[in-house]
């Protein structure tokens, strides 16, 4: 929230975008208040960061990790919350296979064609 603040620059502007009043996103700030998911995502949208990501943290928060059946589900939305990239952790680089002969070492003519003649 802090950097929405930031980047909106002041507390009641931030408050004026998202349509609340201003006590109650300082009352969220200082975790007095539960801040709505929707609100959440749209001051992590603010913020530049990822939506979804703040949107699941947000629903993980809920759960009551002591009783069975939400444990089991905050088990599963933490590992859907550690399956997003962290805010500024380069993505996984992604595998490319190669095309050309050099980097295959092998003749283009030795290459599986995939229009057979």
């Amino acid at each position: 929230m802090d950097r929405a603040i930031e980047i909106v620059g002041s507390q009641n502007k931030l408050a004026a975008e998202l349509g609340i009043p201003g006590p109650n996103l300082s009352e969220m700030r200082k975790g007095k208040r539960p801040c709505p998911i929707g609100i959440r995502a749209r001051i992590a949208r603010i913020a530049g960061h990822d939506p979804t990501r703040a949107i699941l943290e947000g629903l993980a928060e809920k759960l009551d990790p002591n009783d069975e059946f939400e444990g089991q589900a905050l088990t599963m939305m933490k590992a859907m919350v550690d399956a997003f990239p962290e805010e500024g952790e380069p993505e996984a680089t992604k595998t490319k296979k190669p095309s050309s002969s050099k980097a295959t070492g092998l003749d283009w003519r030795n290459r599986r064609d995939s229009n057979p003649r």
